[in-house]
């Protein structure tokens, strides 16, 4: 996919005809439909302008990658939270099997292993923002 198919992709995804995006961009209709065919670039203040009204990155318009970004909050919380509880319930299992805890040390068992997940999951967090960036 080319710089023109991504413009077209994404006046469409919005919504927009040529005519609203061209009014947007302050350019002609023609300009608009020369950059979807191919038969000219958009100027770089049009490319900055047009990946904000998209809220795209000017690398995803001109390349077609968008740069590896910090991981989306939901993501965060969730990998945080089913480590969480995948090492409490571990602990739990582990701590009451052994029939040689009392309910209270069980229970700070249970919180500390989920600590201990939670703070694994903010490490590969940290590891794969330093180690896996896409090129």
């Amino acid at each position: 996919m080319n710089i023109a198919d991504r413009i077209q992709e994404l006046r469409k995804k919005k919504g927009y005809s040529q005519e609203e995006l061209a009014a947007r961009l302050g350019v002609s209709r023609q300009a608009v439909s020369k950059w979807e065919s191919e038969q000219s670039i958009p100027d770089l203040d049009k490319i900055i302008a047009m990946s904000e009204l998209f809220e795209v990155t000017t690398d995803y318009l001109l390349k077609g990658v968008e740069p590896v970004s910090a991981t989306n909050k939901k993501t965060v919380w969730t990998l945080s939270a089913g480590l969480f509880c995948l090492f409490a319930i571990v602990a739990g299992i582990f701590s009451f099997a052994a029939n040689r805890f009392r309910w209270d040390e069980c229970l700070f068992l249970i919180l500390a292993a989920g600590a201990t997940g939670w703070l694994c999951a903010r490490v590969i967090l940290v590891i794969n923002g330093m180690f896996f960036h896409k090129k």
